[in-house]
């Protein structure tokens, strides 16, 4: 029930955010639209742009019918004449009075548009909203015109058609002299004018919607679907790919990989190792002839010569730079009293633990956590290729070999454990070093919700033997800045994989 619980609210803590995410859009949106007219003008013209675009579809479908059946009218025009003349001056007197209101609303729509803001912006954007909009009124004007004219000559025909005088036959030959148009030709007459009128506002509008802010609110409207999806993208797809992760190809790595053994073949039954509590400062005496190479900025009261090292090691000076070992304090001890006092510049809550080792097979540490070297070890480095090593994204081990000592520092604490001839898992950003002596594989973690939570990490590593392994208790957090995040989650990256 309690897993139950947890995943709902999880669901539901996604749920809310996207919804959050999609009002907050929603909310600047309408915001941006109260605070700039000129962005909620353009929205309205973009309405009307396709309200026009669709009545001059359906001017131009009209007018192709109208064309289509001229010719059947004639036929049928003497029966029909005296209703539809009646229906078209009655149509006509409200074209007229429809055609004046629209005429009235572009020269208003024009004095807006051909104001000294819309002036600039003309400037700097392709095309002339104001040039678009007079012709708009010069069109409807021309339009208007010919709805009056269309009218006056309804009304004569009608005053003919109402002359009991003349005959039908008379009143249809007088209907045909003078070279007057016939009712379907008048309809087609108006529907070209009407259809030229809508054609004029159509680019007007057009030309507005190619404006800066025309431009913006188009923009949004041929965007807002991906950026929706793009946002819905960022939020689920993390969690899939860490169920993924965590139900099909974990348990095919933890199947399949063969756990490492890095000192098989050359371990010593009498290697020793021995560890000190570890230390927010730690002292170090050194015996006459003793050396112990330090970083530096580590370095606090000295006993004792202290000369400068270039690199640690010159047989591997590429993993002395990259591990921080160059630049050294070298303190070497002489017959009288030579000690030497450790501590973490930077870093209040790092402690410090010395490490003795002699005749060991290799003593694995990362290189970043060493912070003093007594004697001279050997360093050494072992490659494993395999899906483990994919899994960990860890190719190379450097060990320290032979007899000696490491003074290793670790975040909030540092700790040896002893698996016990058990197996034990840790989070590898935890992990400061190993016995080569022990087995190490990996599994998947065992808590699923903290995992998908991004609280811990997918793969444990774990340690078989009967040997120390040493951890620290938290990690160093990295930079706040993303851009310094990025750089350093690759650099990070790189060099785990060559075991730094």
């Amino acid at each position: 029930m309690r897993l139950m619980s947890l995943v709902l609210g999880y669901l539901l803590k996604k749920a809310g955010l996207f919804g959050a995410l999609v009002l907050s859009l929603f909310l600047a949106y309408l915001l941006i639209q109260a605070l700039v007219p000129a962005l909620r003008e353009a929205v309205a013209d973009r309405d009307r742009l396709q309200r026009v675009a669709d009545e001059r579809a359906a001017l131009e479908e009209d007018l192709e019918e109208l064309r289509s059946a001229a010719a059947e009218e004639q036929s049928r025009a003497v029966a029909l004449l005296q209703g539809k003349i009646d229906d078209e001056i009655q149509d006509g007197r409200r074209n007229v009075a429809e055609k004046k209101a629209e005429v009235e609303r572009l020269r208003d729509d024009q004095e807006e548009v051909c104001g000294f803001v819309q002036d600039l912006i003309d400037l700097v954007t392709p095309g002339s909203a104001c040039k678009t909009a007079e012709l708009a009124v010069e069109k409807a004007d021309e339009a208007l015109d010919t709805f009056e004219r269309t009218l006056g000559q309804a009304e004569e025909d009608a005053a003919v058609l109402r002359d009991p005088a003349l005959t039908p036959q008379q009143k249809l030959d007088r209907l045909g002299e003078g070279g007057d148009q016939s009712i379907v030709e008048r309809e087609i007459d108006n529907k070209e004018s009407e259809l030229g009128q809508k054609k004029a506002e159509e680019q007007s509008l057009e030309e507005a919607q190619a404006s800066g802010v025309g431009w913006v609110v188009n923009q949004w409207a041929r965007s807002w679907k991906w950026l929706a999806a793009i946002a819905l993208l960022v939020l689920v797809l993390p969690g899939a790919l860490r169920t993924v992760s965590y139900f099909l190809l974990m348990p095919v790595v933890s199947r399949v990989h063969r756990p490492i053994h890095l000192a098989a073949g050359s371990e010593n039954a009498g290697a020793d190792l021995r560890t000190s509590p570890a230390q927010r400062t730690l002292t170090v005496e050194l015996a006459a002839g003793q050396v112990l190479f330090a970083r530096s900025e580590h370095v606090r009261p000295v006993q004792g010569k202290v000369r400068s090292q270039v690199l640690y090691d010159w047989r591997s000076p590429f993993i002395s730079y990259a591990a921080g070992l160059y630049g050294l304090s070298r303190i070497t001890g002489d017959e009288g009293v030579t000690s030497a006092t450790l501590a973490t510049p930077n870093d209040p809550n790092s402690y410090l633990m010395r490490i003795d080792f002699t005749d060991h097979p290799g003593l694995v540490m990362h290189p970043k956590h060493v912070v003093g070297v007594i004697g001279t070890p050997e360093l050494e480095t072992r490659w494993r290729w395999g899906i483990q090593s994919f899994a960990t994204w860890q190719l190379r081990y450097i060990m320290f070999a032979g007899s000696g000592s490491l003074i290793v520092q670790g975040s909030g604490d540092v700790k040896r454990e002893d698996p016990g001839g058990r197996s034990m898992r840790i989070e590898q950003n935890l992990v400061m070093g190993f016995d080569s002596r022990l087995t190490v594989g990996v599994n998947r973690t065992e808590v699923f919700l903290p995992y998908l939570w991004g609280r811990t990490p997918l793969v444990d590593d774990e340690f078989t033997g009967l040997h120390p392994l040493f951890w620290q208790k938290s990690s160093a957090d990295g930079p706040s800045n993303p851009i310094a995040k990025t750089f350093g989650a690759v650099f990070s990256a790189v060099g785990k994989l060559l075991g730094f």
